[in-house]
């Protein structure tokens, strides 16, 4: 072989093995960023917050990164809850997931914290704060998911009332406006005037809010049952809700005549539907909520930028919700049973060590 030639072939060699070098270190799978611990922050203690922390502690252990709990101790406390956030120690943490209780207040805080660690929010968005993404459902699809239900309850329209907790956090305001949309659109698709005269109409009475007061619920609920003889549905736009109408309904004897149509999975509203008693409930997923909130947190700080939304955009993980009545509440329980089960087992299991 000539001098020439093997100049040549030792210089397609050097080239080659520099294209090779190239994709490897292009495509070299990064190295995990070593990870502190992940803060969840629940609105309360409730069946609703439990699910998420179930949710969250399976992320845990499939992802091996530690998890905090924080809570309020009263249901719903936004006040609480804004502590909870401001004592945070975010040297300490790589990543935060909240349920905002008061977003409008809370937003400047969320900000801050956003400078020092990554924040979602689940559940509840803070839309107008510097939060990386919001994982949940679409509360809008939600309240109309919950319209559509009270068309089933009372097919042939009348009176209707409404209380939850509060319309100040978004999830709460978007599940309003979805609803009264979804009652006043027609069911029919029909373009005709005649068609739009047979539809049966609603008219929403009473938008009501208790502040997770039970008692304050039961009150306001009997005195707009005294004020209203035609009510034909009642909503309930929190897990609590339902069972508190019931025994209202019940107390007035007035469940053959006023619907009941609820929001999540608390075991009497459940209860409710299997007895005839509830019609309805629309239920979200808390425990992906909870899951999906730390898995996204701890692939974006172990170097999965890809994950991170556009800087100025505001990313949304959508989970979405579904109905379960009377032909479904038996499966739906089942796998309730199972997440919460499995929660527990692994809980009682680290436990006895």
């Amino acid at each position: 072989m000539t001098a020439g030639r093997s100049g040549l072939l030792l210089a397609g060699l050097i080239a080659v093995a520099i294209v090779f070098g190239y994709r490897a270190n292009v495509y070299q799978q990064p190295t995990p960023k070593p990870m502190k611990s992940i803060v969840l922050v629940t609105g309360g203690s409730g069946p609703f917050w439990q699910l998420v922390e179930q949710g969250a502690k399976k992320a845990s252990k499939d992802l091996d990164v530690d998890v905090i709990f924080k809570a309020p101790e009263d249901e719903e406390n936004a006040e609480e809850q804004t502590d909870i956030l401001s004592q945070l120690n975010l040297e300490d943490v790589d990543g935060v997931a909240v349920s905002p209780l008061d977003p409008e207040t809370q937003s400047p805080l969320i900000n801050r914290m956003c400078e020092h660690a990554l924040v979602i929010t689940y559940d509840s968005d803070a839309p107008l704060s510097a939060r990386d993404t919001y994982v949940g459902a679409s509360n809008l699809a939600a309240g109309k998911l919950v319209a559509q239900l009270v068309r089933e309850a009372a097919p042939s329209g009348g009176e209707v009332a409404c209380v939850a907790v509060n319309f100040t956090k978004d999830n709460m305001k978007e599940r309003r406006e979805g609803f009264e949309s979804g009652l006043a659109k027609p069911t029919n698709d029909g373009d005709s005037e005649e068609s739009e005269e047979k539809q049966p109409t609603y008219e929403i009475v009473e938008f009501l809010t208790d502040d997770s007061d039970n008692d304050r619920c039961r009150e306001l609920a009997a005195k707009l049952l005294d004020d209203h003889p035609n009510l034909v549905c009642f909503v309930g736009m929190n897990a609590q809700h339902a069972g508190i109408l019931l025994d209202v309904l019940k107390e007035k004897n007035l469940l053959d005549q006023v619907k009941v149509v609820g929001f999540d999975e608390a075991s009497d509203t459940l209860d409710g539907i299997r007895g005839g008693e509830v019609y309805a409930t629309v239920v979200q997923d808390p425990f992906r909520y909870g899951y999906e909130s730390i898995r996204r947190i701890a692939t974006i700080c172990r170097g999965e930028e890809g994950l991170r939304p556009l800087s100025g955009t505001h990313s949304t993980y959508n989970i979405g919700v579904q109905a379960v009545r009377k032909d479904n509440v038996d499966a739906f329980q089942k796998q309730l049973d199972e997440r919460l089960k499995n929660g527990k087992d692994k809980e009682a299991k680290e436990a006895g060590g």
